[in-house]
């Protein structure tokens, strides 16, 4: 039962610091002037730290709840769709891909992989949205910016991963 709660209360922590740097970044200006519905997902850091300490089911009821709450605080339904996408996409691949391949590939790495594909579903919402389908000419560019964004997010898990104490994160 202790485990249990232990479970719940770090699963809790996590989820209101991902909603915490996820409605900071929101606030920042677009990083990327000629797509403004791309950014870094800094609140990534804490799903591939889910997934590394709970596990790929727990990770899900993770990205769902962070968008839902998300949603309630900041709503606005165009952008929720496009978190929801790139959210829901990007854990698909991180997960996938941290269960099929680590630690042969790195966190670096997996985290690069699910920023290229959160940001390309945003792209692909917002053309089918808009109806503008001109606008994957942005791919190469927001996939250029998906790299650095995902090798910043792989850094800082990496460093979560080696610096917080086992005794925070022995939740298996």
């Amino acid at each position: 039962m202790k485990k249990t709660a232990k479970r719940v209360a770090a699963l809790g922590v996590l989820l209101a610091a991902a909603c915490i740097v996820f409605l900071i970044e929101s606030l920042v200006p677009p990083l990327l002037p000629i797509a403004p519905y791309v950014k870094i997902g800094l609140a990534n850091v804490f799903v591939l730290l889910v997934i590394v300490y709970f596990g790929a089911g727990q990770a899900f009821l993770f990205v769902v709840a962070k968008n839902l709450l998300t949603a309630l605080i900041a709503w606005s339904g165009f952008a929720f769709m496009l978190n929801l996408a790139g959210s829901l996409c990007a854990y698909f691949v991180m997960a996938g891909l941290y269960a099929a391949v680590f630690p042969r590939v790195s966190l670096v790495s997996v985290s690069i992989c699910g920023a290229i594909v959160s940001n390309i579903a945003r792209v692909s919402v917002v053309v089918l949205l808009m109806e503008t389908p001109s606008l994957y000419l942005q791919l190469p560019f927001v996939c250029v910016f998906s790299v650095a964004a995902g090798i910043i997010v792989g850094v800082l898990t990496i460093l979560c991963v080696k610096h917080l104490p086992e005794r925070l994160t022995n939740y298996k």
